[in-house]
């Protein structure tokens, strides 16, 4: 996979795909800068339904600069490319024959499907998993949590109030790890 720059803000550059799992179909959207993602359950995967959970996703983190997908047919239909201009970020594709050019989100899909299975093999509640992964730090950095939104998120193992409080890291740093 080649490697893509890291981007000098959070939520700046995200990737997404669609990807199948226990007989639905889910939209990932995951943070180049943190690996934060957030996933959706789709109704259907036509664009219009990617656009609306999309919208969600950008109400709540802010509007990437840049959007990378693969070329499913929802990316790279005219609403898609509308609602891109629309929103004001620029829509990048890999290449049918180069995939790994979506490689994050990509991972990402490998993860998830990972982390769902095994919360529904333990019977365990699979959101309490995707806030433990989005509260634990990554190689050498913060958690996606901090890296995303300068605070830990508290989860249900109990911890002081102190450490729940927003702090700013250090943007070049990170970047540069």
């Amino acid at each position: 996979m080649a490697e893509i720059e890291t981007p000098e803000l959070p939520w700046m550059t995200v990737g997404t795909d669609i990807f199948y799992w226990n007989n639905n179909n889910y939209l990932i959207i995951v943070d180049y800068y943190s690996r934060y993602f957030e996933i959706a359950k789709l109704e259907n995967i036509r664009a219009s339904c990617v656009i609306t959970h999309m919208k969600s996703v950008f109400a709540r983190h802010g509007i990437p600069s840049t959007v990378r997908s693969d070329s499913g047919s929802q990316y790279v239909s005219a609403e898609f490319r509308q609602f891109a201009e629309s929103w004001g970020f620029t829509h990048t594709v890999s290449s049918p024959h180069y995939q790994q050019s979506n490689g994050l989100a990509e991972k990402f899909v490998q993860s998830v499907k990972k982390m769902l299975s095994k919360s529904k093999q333990d019977g365990k509640d699979p959101y309490i998993a995707m806030l433990k992964y989005r509260n634990t730090p990554l190689e050498n950095l913060d958690s996606p949590a901090q890296l995303l939104m300068n605070r830990r998120l508290r989860t249900t193992i109990p911890t002081i109030k102190n450490r729940l409080k927003p702090k700013c890291g250090n943007l070049k740093n990170t970047q540069r790890k």
